[in-house]
């Protein structure tokens, strides 16, 4: 047996869970479209602003952790995406 219980919200309840909703729908496309939208191959401004951290962290983070996955060639550094990825992924905590 489906027992179903419908209960009618308020109008301006239903409307601003509508805007709410609508809102991280449109936020979610957009940091989906931002994503997809960097280089398999980054600069260092690129890959700070790819992992959401400020250009400064990516250089300290350089300095403390000899891991960070890099590719430079006659001095030209770059970053590669799915490397950064797989590296985030290791340093993820499992709490």
């Amino acid at each position: 047996m489906d027992a179903t219980i419908k209960m009618q919200l308020p109008e301006d309840l239903q409307q601003a869970i509508t805007h709410m909703a609508r809102q991280a729908i449109k936020q979610a496309l957009i940091e989906t479209k931002e994503k997809d939208g960097f280089p398999p191959y980054m600069t260092k401004t690129e890959t700070a602003k790819y992992l959401h951290i400020a250009p400064k962290t990516l250089i300290d983070w350089e300095k403390h952790c000899n891991d960070i996955p890099t590719i430079e060639i006659e001095g030209v550094t770059r970053y590669q995406r799915a490397s950064l990825d797989k590296w985030m992924q290791q340093h993820r905590l499992n709490k």
